[in-house]
Order: C-alpha cells, then structure tokens, then sequence
C-alpha cells in the first residue's frame, strides 16, 4: 500500500531561524512558522486563529535560511511530518512534532513577491 506524508505549509517565520552544527559535520536550521485561518464570528465579527508549526530544515537548504530569512518573512515549506520523542532538563520524556525538510522532497521557497505586496498593503492601505 503506498503511504503520503507531506505538508505544506504557507505563513510567517516567527523568530529568527537557529543554526546548529549536526554530530555529522552538517547543520540544521530551526524555526517557527505561524500560519492564520481566518473567519466571520456569529456577531458577525472578524475572527482569527493562528496556529505554530515547528520546522526543521537540513542539507543545502540550510544556507539559505540562514542568509536570507528573518522573523517575519512570509515562506512556503513543504516537507514531511515527523514527531520524535525526547528528555527534558529534569528527565521526563516529551514529545515534538515538526516539519522536516530534506532531500528532494523538501523546500522552502522565500514569498518576496508576497512580503512586497504586503509591505504595499501596509503602506497604502490596499494592494496594486
């Protein structure tokens, strides 16, 4: 039986991606994605949830992460959803659940196109 897992994912980089060197000579680079759905309540109100994505991304995409993203770029991820269990500081086992992004399955496109129209929306109050 053939089996998919992929994700992807369009949103906001929420803080400035980590870089951390690997046991194997490689790195890693790590953020948080922030992604909105957005509605109309029953008052009629505007309503919004945001929801936050853990991202892991290895081989070479990782040099443009590092050199290119900031807290707040709008992004396109698409990796595979992976949750890994770990120990924290005092022992007690938790567990994570994270977007890999690696080998030719893996991306992360930069939105400028995006974040250029939204810049304008900002300043203007509607887009052009």
């Amino acid at each position: 039986m053939l089996t998919v897992n992929r994700a992807t994912l369009v949103g906001h980089i929420g803080r400035d991606p980590e870089i951390r060197a690997l046991p194997n000579g490689g790195r890693a680079a790590t953020f948080s994605l922030a992604t909105a759905e957005k509605w109309t309540d029953r008052e009629g109100k505007p309503a919004e949830a945001t929801d936050w994505h853990r991202v892991v991304v290895y081989g070479a995409s990782v040099e443009i992460v590092e050199t290119m993203l900031r807290k707040g770029d709008p992004v396109m991820v698409e990796g595979r959803i992976a949750t890994r269990k770990y120990n924290d500081r005092e022992g007690k086992e938790r567990s994570v659940t994270e977007i890999v992004v690696a080998g030719p399955q893996g991306m992360v496109n930069i939105l400028s196109a995006w974040k250029a129209e939204e810049d304008n929306i900002t300043a203007t109050g509607s887009a052009v």
